[in-house]
């Protein structure tokens, strides 16, 4: 009979907390996908003139402007350095979406990725418009399907939970080392 090969060092536990992103990872990618392009321009002078009463946004400064396209091309840097698919995940985990109610309710910041998993056997068109149509239009079919229980929607789940925490695990090295960053 033969013994199994010892290990040299035990592997570290994998505790629940270790699977949660960062929180200002989390900041930071959400920033990257909804607000960076908004955040890098300067907005219209319109408001400061209005003065005090005029309300909505503070002002934003040229400095501002350029802070936010330096954190931009820096995340950006980072998710190139990551591989396509653990980039693919981020979006599809950050971008903010329509998704149906009941669905995002189940999932969460994973309905997106969710969504994408569920669409991995459709034929997938190139330009990102098409794509958009056929994740909204599987949501919608998950949606009214109304599987949130069953044993298929729970080993989905539970692929796009893993998906995610490697992604985010390719990111967080890839930041940290300051990998891509110039």
């Amino acid at each position: 009979m033969r013994r199994a090969p010892k290990i040299a060092e035990p592997m570290p536990a994998q505790f629940v907390a270790d699977l949660r992103p960062l929180p200002d990872v989390d900041e930071e990618l959400d920033w990257f996908f909804n607000r960076a392009e908004a955040a890098m321009v300067l907005p219209s002078n319109f408001q400061s003139g209005l003065g005090p009463r005029g309300g909505g946004e503070p002002y934003t400064t040229p400095d501002d402007a350029v802070e936010a396209a330096h954190r931009h091309r820096r995340v950006l840097a980072w998710l190139k350095v990551i591989p396509d698919s653990d980039a693919g995940v981020l979006q599809a985990a950050y971008e903010v979406r329509p998704w149906p109610i009941p669905l995002y309710d189940a999932l969460g910041r994973l309905t997106g990725v969710f969504v994408r998993l569920a669409c991995a056997l459709d034929s997938w068109p190139a330009d990102r418009a098409s794509q958009q149509v056929i994740e909204m239009a599987r949501a919608e079919s998950l949606a009214a399907f109304g599987a949130m229980g069953e044993a298929g929607f729970v080993s989905l789940r539970r692929a796009a939970e893993v998906r995610f925490v490697q992604a985010h695990h390719a990111y967080g090295a890839a930041r940290q080392k300051g990998l891509g960053a110039s």
